[in-house]
């Protein structure tokens, strides 16, 4: 259920406020998952907010992608600091697949002012890149004269590092993104490796020394990363992207539980296995639609019979009973499906 007005700005104090990495992505989660009723504060406190927390509420509003966003959020990318920058151009790539039309361009036409300033730093131009190349399918940026066109002007940028990026083939990640051993860098850096594997690998043998938001943040850059292939190339990202799910898990943390319910939702049967226990480990009472739904909407024994697990799991360790709201509304939707789950 989304915050209310008075959760939201309790939301809000905790994620300008707090130092506890951990409470500041959580509150960025559920004020994103609240959507347009918490759009308005978020708003007013980004026109008082100082540099240090910009970039905090702009990873909100990119979460949201509400269109409305637009005019605050493109001016903040020419922002003298990079990080507000950075996350100024991320919540513009945000909005390049905005049903209406007009917003998607102007957040392009705003992205590839960004990306052409020569005196922009380069942190900012190649996240620009990379928000201007990812975008969805359906994003004017995809179209073949625009991209290809700007890569070809990159080719002869000042930036070495830019005329590298430019460089890459539609394929996979630029060249800046290439991290041939899978080192602890590997998690912390700015951009994915070229090699999902490579990514598994790092989150297998370094996720235990990672900060959790680290890990938080990788699931949502490959989650995005996913949106721009086809399915074929999509399913290894899925697998490194199940990895760090079950790294969170492993350490209790339930950061990123709203993309496990999104990714069942999505994908149904085709969900990683490792997603389906993580989901099991860290799920609350806010995955038990989801899991019903699927479980309802799947003929598919042993899928079923890992969501009932799960539900089961959740349901003991949370002491869910049948007066919780979600289960009621669960037995007023499909009760044969939650009598099964129930058992």
């Amino acid at each position: 259920m989304p915050p209310s007005s008075g959760k939201s700005k309790l939301l809000l104090d905790d994620l300008l406020d707090g130092d506890d990495g951990i409470a500041v992505e959580a509150a960025i989660a559920r004020l994103a998952i609240s959507g347009r009723p918490a759009l308005r504060q978020v708003l007013q406190r980004l026109k008082t907010a100082d540099q240090a927390h910009l970039p905090r509420l702009l990873r909100v509003l990119e979460r949201i992608g509400d269109p409305s966003t637009l005019a605050i959020v493109r001016p903040l990318a020419d922002h003298a600091s990079p990080d507000v920058a950075v996350a100024a151009v991320d919540a513009l790539g945000a909005l390049l697949d905005a049903r209406d039309a007009a917003v998607a361009s102007a957040a392009l036409d705003a992205l590839t002012a960004t990306l052409l300033a020569t005196t922009r730093p380069e942190v900012v131009r190649l996240r620009a890149l990379e928000a201007i190349t990812n975008a969805p399918d359906q994003s004017p940026s995809h179209e073949a004269d625009v991209v290809e066109p700007l890569r070809r002007q990159l080719r002869q940028d000042p930036s070495e590092a830019l005329r590298v990026a430019a460089s890459g083939s539609e394929a996979g990640p630029r060249p800046e993104q290439v991290i041939e051993t899978p080192g602890p860098d590997v998690l912390s850096g700015t951009a994915l490796p070229a090699d999902p594997e490579t990514l598994r690998q790092a989150i297998a043998a370094h996720a235990a020394d990672v900060a959790l938001t680290t890990l938080h943040r990788i699931v949502e850059r490959v989650r995005d990363f996913e949106r721009g292939l086809a399915p074929e190339r999509a399913e290894p990202w899925r697998v490194a992207r199940a990895a760090a799910h079950q790294a969170l898990a492993a350490r209790g943390s339930r950061l990123a539980v709203y993309d496990l319910r999104e990714t069942l939702e999505t994908l149904g049967p085709q969900t990683p296995v490792g997603m389906l226990s993580a989901l099991q480990q860290v799920g609350d009472a806010s995955v038990l639609e989801a899991v019903a739904e699927a479980y309802g909407a799947s003929d598919d024994a042993w899928f079923r019979g890992q969501l009932t697990t799960a539900f089961r799991t959740v349901v003991e360790r949370e002491r869910i009973t049948k007066r919780h709201a979600a289960v009621k509304k669960l037995a007023a939707r499909a009760p044969e499906t939650l009598a099964a789950l129930w058992g």
